[in-house]
């Protein structure tokens, strides 16, 4: 309590109100909650709500199936052969980057490869032999 000829607090009363309020409740739920019939009524309700989910699955799964909708289980397969893909080709890009690397440093070494001779060109263009065979008629 306040002193002689001061007021009350309201915060104090506030929290006194709080404090017993929620022993009060903690008490009702302890005495509900505590209780076999309680628990039991839980457990039917759960296995109930289960068995509703795993009944709406199916009737998806059912649904997406006949008009060939892909379901979260192939999206997620389909991620997953994704990333292996991308996981592959990494590597490889890793291992054409070090081939490359390895084929500049070996090019230092090595020795040019000659030339490849060209066969002689014999035959002739139309339009370059009528004018060889029309200069040597006239």
């Amino acid at each position: 309590m306040a002193p002689e000829g001061q007021p009350e607090n309201p915060l104090d009363m506030w929290r006194q109100f709080i404090t017993d309020s929620e022993r009060q409740w903690n008490g009702f739920f302890k005495d509900v909650l505590g209780t076999d019939g309680f628990s039991s009524a839980m457990n039917t309700w759960v296995e109930a709500s289960l068995t509703v989910q795993r009944m709406v699955a199916d009737q998806l799964e059912r649904y997406y199936t006949t008009f060939n909708i892909p379901t979260h289980n192939d999206l997620v397969a389909l991620g997953e052969r994704m990333r292996g893909i991308e996981d592959t080709l990494a590597r490889l890009e890793v291992q054409l980057q070090n081939a490359k690397i390895k084929t500049v440093s070996s090019k230092a070494d090595t020795v040019k490869a000659p030339r490849r001779i060209k066969p002689k060109r014999t035959k002739r263009p139309a339009v370059a032999a009528a004018r060889t065979n029309g200069a040597s008629a006239g």
